[in-house]
């Protein structure tokens, strides 16, 4: 809470000020009302004759009073909810840039569902409390007064309320030691079923396919079910500890009421101070009431805010420095010892690999040889943990943060659209190096490079039509075509290309192979691949086996040497041809 109001300090300072005027307002009100007892009530129900003054004394008294208390509950409102959902963007901001950082292991390790469930409700849960907090700071100072009050009108008023304070803070004690673990179990319980229920929606096209729907719906049910039984466990406990809370004031009144009948009368208090302090501890109920519901608010903060904190101090960074890369021509990348450990699995090791300024190589390898791997390594989305990698003689660890992507374009596996239009996805924020966005033809050259021109010309709107959530309204070659044309736009020195071209037809992809061939001397190329059509157009091979570098050299000299690669090569080769002769 006090972070909140650092980082939003004038409204802070506003509801703050809002918070304990309003808190006096209510002691200035049970006083006009006791002074309104004893000086218009009492002396009217007499039938004494009662100046117009003090008719008009304790009209605006009241009225004042409570006009003052209208206005600081306004303020309060307003400036704590500047605070609040302030707090909550600023949180959630560097949850998203915390995200971007992380290394790609770690998002392995994190379902999507469960990081934004933790964007959304846990932030959310962490500043619960906020919306009480500037009104309980309010309350216990009014609280203060209002004790203070009590002692001066009779010791025993006093020790009354004291009483009354120490158990509802008792209460409240024990009552957030007994929600704490239930509240930590349900946010678990909440990024579990937002995991489920988010890898269900996104697999619904398997799901259907495979005609597991009743798995599916029992699954996220039984998920549904735990997040139930763990909401409904701290419910209870709230509604065992409402009841006893509420009925605290009113036994407080009763005893004050016993006191206070006989003091008046023996003529030692008047009665309006009797309803002064009865009012005082009606009052008084609000405070406790408000207190109570920040006390109980603690408990789910503390869950939220140890889940935003797992990920806002994760150390598994992708960690950058200050050098850039200078000049316009292709670059040469280069891997030095390259090493990854994930866990207990050796996914890469003593990888020694030059791409050569301008040169198309080729990477070969049979599934889960590393070959993704390696391309997220050379393309700066994951730090090695061994050994190291070179673009231009600089250490990619030592390059600025965006100065990888400005100068090196990568097309993974899986083609991933933006839920905008084809311009967006294209335009996005421009010339990553010339700091302007990319002009008509430009794109349209890029679209042609990359076999889509046709593809976007035959779309509703054009460049302007919506693909819809990860490109959903297109096919899986469209939307591989124009993650293409995007990588290509953004006129990079450095291309690799992850197979990208394995959802087009063979007509269309020897298209793209061609433009990329045409690039040679100008792009340094990396495709990987095991296709003699991507084989063929590169100026070397490297062969990857069990997360190694087995061999580098010309299709060629490979295919005579090295069965395992001969095997890959003639296994397309004849699925090629079986799908020619079908």
């Amino acid at each position: 809470m006090v972070d909140g109001s650092r980082a939003h300090g004038r409204p802070a300072l506003f509801a703050t000020v809002a918070g304990v005027v309003n808190g006096i307002t209510m002691v200035l009100g049970a006083a006009a009302i006791g002074w309104a007892t004893d000086h218009l009530i009492i002396p009217a129900l007499a039938g004494q004759p009662v100046p117009a003054g003090t008719w008009w004394a304790a009209a605006g008294a009241i009225l004042g009073v409570s006009l003052l208390r209208w206005i600081t509950i306004v303020v309060r409102g307003v400036a704590t909810g500047h605070v609040q959902y302030g707090s909550q963007a600023r949180i959630r901001r560097a949850l998203a840039r915390r995200y971007l950082d992380l290394d790609l292991s770690w998002h392995r390790r994190h379902p999507p569902g469960r990081l934004v469930a933790t964007a959304v409700t846990d932030v959310e849960a962490l500043w619960l409390p906020m919306v009480m907090f500037y009104f309980a700071a309010g309350m216990a100072i009014m609280l203060v007064v209002t004790t203070t009050e009590m002692f001066l009108r009779d010791t025993a008023f006093g020790l009354v309320g004291l009483v009354l304070v120490a158990a509802v803070l008792g209460l409240n004690l024990l009552y957030q030691r007994l929600l704490a673990d239930r509240a930590a179990l349900a946010a678990r319980r909440r990024g579990e079923f937002a995991a489920l229920a988010l890898e269900s929606v996104e697999g619904g096209q398997v799901v259907r396919t495979l005609g597991v729907a009743d798995r599916e719906r029992a699954r996220v049910g039984a998920a549904a079910d735990r997040l139930r039984a763990a909401t409904t466990s701290m419910g209870a406990v709230s509604s065992l500890f409402d009841p006893l809370l509420e009925l605290l004031p009113a036994l407080a009144i009763l005893a004050v009421l016993a006191v206070g009948a006989q003091r008046v009368q023996a003529g030692a208090l008047s009665v309006g101070a009797l309803v002064e302090i009865v009012y005082l501890l009606l009052t008084i109920a609000i405070p406790l009431s408000v207190i109570s519901r920040f006390l109980g608010m603690l408990p789910v903060s503390a869950a939220g805010r140890a889940r935003a904190g797992e990920v806002l101090t994760r150390a598994e960074v992708v960690e950058r420095g200050a050098a850039t890369l200078t000049g316009s021509g292709p670059l040469a990348l280069r891997a030095r010892r390259l090493g990854l450990v994930r866990g207990d699995t050796r996914l890469l090791a003593g990888i020694d690999l030059d791409v050569r300024a301008g040169e198309i190589l080729a990477l070969v390898g049979a599934t889960g040889a590393g070959k993704s791997t390696l391309v997220d390594l050379l393309g700066g989305l994951t730090d090695p943990t061994e050994g190291s990698v070179e673009i231009d003689g600089v250490d990619a660890a030592d390059l600025a943060r965006g100065e990888i992507s400005a100068h090196v374009g990568v097309v993974p596996q899986t083609a991933w659209l933006f839920a905008a239009s084809v311009r967006d996805n294209l335009q996005l924020q421009g010339h990553p190096r010339e700091r302007r966005p990319y002009t008509e033809p430009e794109i349209w050259r890029a679209l042609a490079a990359a076999g889509a021109a046709d593809v976007v010309r035959a779309l509703p709107d054009g460049l302007d039509t919506r693909v819809g959530e990860r490109g959903a309204r297109l096919s899986g070659g469209q939307r591989q075509r124009l993650c293409l044309a995007r990588a290509l736009l953004r006129d990079p020195r450095a291309l690799l290309l992850d197979d990208a071209t394995s959802a087009l037809d063979p007509a269309v992809e020897r298209g793209v192979l061609d433009t990329v061939a045409r690039l040679r001397g100008q792009v340094s190329i990396l495709i990987v691949g095991g296709r003699p059509s991507s084989v063929l157009i590169a100026d070397r091979v490297a062969f990857l086996r069990g997360g190694r570098l087995v061999a580098t050299g010309t299709h060629a000299a490979l295919h005579a040497a090295e069965p395992d690669y001969r095997h890959i090569l003639d296994a397309y080769v004849q699925q090629d041809a079986r799908g020619a002769h079908a």
